[in-house]
């Protein structure tokens, strides 16, 4: 069973922000800068981190650091605001 320290909690903002960040990512390729995001969003949906890690294809740590970041920061932390 994993820990649930290891799951985020979204709300319907943060998650439709997070979802129209990623369009935008889409439309303009920048593919490997949503891995972040999708992070988020898988850990809203209780996937683990070595679930997440296996599903984006990067290291374990990685979603770690990702989630870490998110309850630091918020998610100031991965969408820019230009």
């Amino acid at each position: 069973m994993p820990f649930p320290h290891q799951y985020i909690t979204l709300t319907p903002e943060e998650r439709k922000r997070i979802e129209n960040e990623i369009k935008r990512l889409t439309l303009l390729r920048q593919w490997r800068k949503r891995y972040p995001l999708q992070a988020l969003l898988f850990s809203d949906q209780k996937m683990t981190f070595k679930n997440i890690a296996e599903t984006l294809g990067v290291d374990y740590r990685t979603v770690k650091r990702w989630i870490a970041r998110y309850r630091k920061e918020g998610l100031n932390g991965f969408i820019s605001h230009k």
